[in-house]
């Protein structure tokens, strides 16, 4: 059963924000409830008892703390120099990956700080029926900006994504995966094996060959990618595609998110109109919200400049060539901007309401 960890200050914003960072570090074996006002604190306690509590120092007289409660942690206002740290007190504006690790310490879980079982990631999808339509550049970026906040695996499963000027062949790849998982001895340790480290994510190079990734059916796929989700060590999964259509239908349901960009030109519009139709027959209503049409400020090539697109970047974070990118059919002036703006609304803020309606759920 898992332990539950309250948080109490009655500065709100200062809660959520540390519980929002517990709950994404997934080595904390803790629901996480944060809490403001004692009202609301008093009718949790009658429904949860709290295994760990994490209080305001300067607020802890107004709580009605009972035998019954769990170990108590206090928040310092005050900087706790070594020579006087007081006992089961924790400086509350350090970092809050110390605060994690204090807690860690002070509550004699120090084995989780390491490398042992995580939770299982979130999945994001970036797929389109449509080709050359920037799902590649938008999946490079959504995992350069998610890997600041959390930790992040980048995937594509694209069956041409390993052609030979993306991809050295002697390099292990996702090829190697799926040799581990068909013999079903496929490993938290192997997955770190096979990955990548870049500037602010991880990444498991493409297939080799299209045989490698078509020998799969839309199952096997999705039993690959939970697989990889609850084993990689990661919080956060983006899922390059291509345009296949049936491959994914038995994925679909496992992300969170499924980011479509799309095309204005009457053509791409004849084959989104299509696919619509084609979702509307196989798949639940709920999978079909998931959805995000996206309108990208495309890449337009531009070789007398000095920026780089995210297409033009392989997969071992070096340059092939230059590009410039034009907002077209969309207010962002970059694709940056654009993607920022896809994790604040679909992401971060969708995490949030989640969060609070759950705590609202159990108060």
């Amino acid at each position: 059963m898992e332990k539950i960890l309250t948080i109490y200050d009655e500065d709100s914003l200062y809660a959520k924000r540390l519980s929002l960072y517990l709950r994404q570090n997934t080595k904390l074996p803790f629901q996480i409830y944060p809490i403001s006002d004692p009202e609301s604190f008093a009718q949790f306690s009658k429904k949860k008892e709290s295994d760990l509590l994490l209080i305001s120092e300067k607020n802890v007289k107004k709580l009605p703390l009972s035998s019954k409660s769990g170990r108590v942690l206090y928040l310092s206002d005050e900087s706790l120099l070594s020579e006087k740290k007081k006992e089961n007190h924790i400086y509350k504006y350090q970092s809050a990956d110390q605060i994690m690790r204090e807690i860690l310490l002070q509550y004699g879980e120090i084995e989780l700080l390491e490398d042992g079982r995580q939770q299982k990631a979130d999945i994001f999808m970036v797929y389109s029926p449509l080709g050359r339509s920037g799902k590649t550049s938008l999946s490079f970026e959504i995992a350069k900006l998610l890997g600041k906040n959390r930790k992040t695996l980048y995937l594509s499963l694209s069956e041409s994504a390993g052609a030979k000027k993306h991809l050295p062949i002697e390099r292990e790849c996702l090829t190697e995966v799926l040799y581990h998982f068909k013999e079903k001895n496929l490993n938290p340790m192997i997955l770190r094996a096979l990955s990548y480290e870049r500037e602010s994510y991880s990444t498991i190079l493409p297939v080799r060959s299209p045989e490698d990734i078509n020998s799969l059916s839309s199952r096997e796929l999705s039993l690959l990618l939970d697989k990889i989700a609850e084993d990689a060590g990661v919080s956060a999964l983006i899922i390059d595609t291509d345009s296949s259509m049936s491959r994914y239908l038995d994925c679909f349901h496992q992300a969170k998110k499924i980011f479509m960009p799309v095309l204005s030109d009457k053509v791409s519009k004849d084959k989104l109109a299509f696919f619509e139709d084609y979702l509307k027959k196989n798949i639940s209503q709920e999978i079909q919200e998931k959805f995000v049409q996206c309108s990208l400020p495309l890449e337009e090539e531009n070789t007398s400049n000095g920026t780089e697109s995210a297409a033009d970047t392989d997969y071992l974070g070096k340059s092939k060539s230059t590009g410039r990118a034009s907002a077209r059919d969309c207010p962002y002036a970059s694709l940056k901007e654009y993607a920022e703006s896809l994790l604040l609304h679909y992401i971060y803020e969708e995490e949030d309401k989640e969060r609070e309606q759950y705590r609202k759920m159990v108060l």
